[in-house]
């Protein structure tokens, strides 16, 4: 049984989450491209322009660790994992997993708070004037995703082994 497939609202949000941070990163490059161009041959540069880039790189973030997260694609240390065996490298993962979701679950409130108040006192970027707490938002969204499919990662893991035995 994939157990991936159980969750197919979570794999589809990903992958066009991924996309859309695809998206974002090339937008960002094509921006970074044009700004330097106007800046250094034509001395004028775009105000701003570093705000701009700062936003959508949370986007691009925001958008592409649940999908990192589920394709399994973050970097891990391999140097101990043959002398663990099986059985260490699922106990390594799911202390991972499980730790992960403590320093989310911390974080994301941390992020709902900002995220209040930054709507509730109007926040705005300094030069561009725009609002902060859709951006803070995002930020929850992305780390709640996160905590999702590692919980998800958890119980499927129980579940596969449950099922092999």
């Amino acid at each position: 049984l994939n157990w991936d497939a159980r969750l197919t609202w979570v794999s589809r949000a990903d992958v066009w989450l991924a996309t859309l941070a695809s998206v974002v990163l090339a937008v960002m490059m094509v921006f970074v491209f044009v700004v330097a161009i106007l800046r250094y041959a034509i001395n004028a540069p775009i105000h701003g322009g570093n705000e701009l880039l700062e936003m959508a790189s949370v986007d691009a973030v925001m958008f592409a660790v649940p999908y990192c997260t589920m394709q399994d694609a973050h970097v891990r240390i391999d140097l101990l994992e043959s002398a663990l065996g099986r059985i260490g490298r699922a106990f390594t993962d799911f202390l991972y997993r499980f730790l992960g979701i403590i320093v989310l679950w911390f974080l994301t409130k941390s992020y709902v708070a900002r995220t209040i108040d930054a709507y509730e006192y109007e926040d705005i970027t300094t030069m561009l004037d725009i609002r902060i707490w859709p951006f803070y938002a995002l930020i929850v969204f992305g780390l709640g995703l996160y905590g999702v499919i590692l919980a998800a990662q958890i119980v499927g893991s129980l579940f596969i082994k449950r099922t092999q035995s």
